[in-house]
């Protein structure tokens, strides 16, 4: 029998139902709650911001690392801060900037807790978390132990780290980042520099920085809390430059990101283009500001999720050539 109702452990508010809930409050009593777990289906569910929920009964348990653990360590010009899986990926990059700690600016607002960052390898105007990332702890299910594993060891990628080619052999406990006592901005991606002059900011002080980037954010992104929603759906395609050209001869305006061989294509524009903004299926719509985001009014149901994102996929296909992949993590498939 299905008794807990976790709807509101994930910011889509599919519904969502599960036989039980282990919540993970310190690293003590991890290795005994696991052990405890035998073979029964597990599932590990943080912040709910980057999960689509797509069978609305789980029969299993479901893992809520909450853990709060904070550690500092100073090393000359650099910070070392071990940070629980448990904290807000926010309220984390906030107070490492009040503490006059360097590094995480650009990835402010950014929801979700600090267990899911080197999972998705989370980022955001020319920063990602491999960029700070030093090492994580652990539990492997598979040796049953508690492990740490440097950041060198991650795989890490747009938005691809080693706990997706694992899925499901680990959780994350703590993550420790490498920080700076000194500032080192990074403010030509995207339309930073612009919001710093609109605001009177300086480029020079990362709280500024951050400001400029919520600002961005809040003024393209839904807030989950009011419209449920898991931030960019599909992951900006990632092609060979030869390809981009030959689609930039086609759409000259359409925006690239040059990396070497490789080219970034903005999928939010390639959904736009289509004229897709606004498009609505039973509860969940394309996001009026932005179009890489897909929210749900509330009554949205996983059919019509699986309906609008099919439309996209299959349009983007069509028109472009290019098969988005999506971002969150999918429990059921969408197609």
């Amino acid at each position: 029998m299905l008794v807990f109702d976790l709807t509101g452990f994930t910011t889509l508010k599919l519904p969502f139902k599960a036989k039980s809930v282990i919540r993970l409050t310190s690293i003590e009593n991890v290795c005994v709650s696991m052990q405890q777990l035998g073979s029964i289906p597990r599932l590990v569910v943080g912040g709910g911001s980057n999960i689509v929920v797509l069978d609305p009964e789980f029969e299993g348990i479901v893992l809520r690392p909450e853990i709060q653990y904070y550690e500092i360590t100073e090393s000359g010009n650099d910070v070392y801060l071990e940070v629980g899986a448990g904290h807000s990926w926010h309220q984390l990059v906030m107070k490492t900037l009040d503490s006059g700690w360097f590094g995480l600016e650009n990835l402010a607002l950014i929801p979700g807790w600090m267990g899911a960052a080197p999972i998705q390898n989370i980022g955001a105007y020319g920063v990602e978390l491999k960029d700070h990332c030093h090492r994580v702890k652990l539990y492997d299910f598979e040796e049953q132990a508690i492990i740490e594993l440097p950041a060198s060891q991650l795989n890490f990628g747009y938005r691809h780290s080693l706990f997706k080619e694992l899925p499901g052999r680990f959780l994350v406990l703590t993550v420790t980042l490498k920080l700076s006592k000194y500032a080192s901005p990074r403010v030509s991606y995207g339309t930073i520099s612009e919001e710093l002059e609109r605001q009177g900011l300086d480029a020079e002080k990362p709280l500024d920085i951050a400001k400029a980037v919520i600002s961005i954010r809040q003024s393209k992104l839904p807030d989950p809390d009011i419209t449920p929603n898991v931030g960019s759906f599909f992951k900006n395609p990632v092609v060979r430059s030869e390809v981009a050209d030959r689609l930039q001869d086609e759409f000259p305006e359409m925006p690239t990101y040059v990396n070497g061989e490789y080219t970034k294509i903005a999928a939010g524009w390639l959904i736009d283009r289509l004229g897709l903004k606004g498009q609505q299926i039973g509860g969940f719509a394309v996001n009026e500001r932005q179009a890489l985001v897909i929210t749900n009014d509330g009554t949205g149901t996983a059919d019509d999720l699986r309906d609008l994102v099919a439309l996209i996929l299959s349009s983007v296909e069509a028109t472009y050539g290019l098969s988005l992949a999506i971002e969150p993590t999918q429990l059921g498939r969408l197609n």
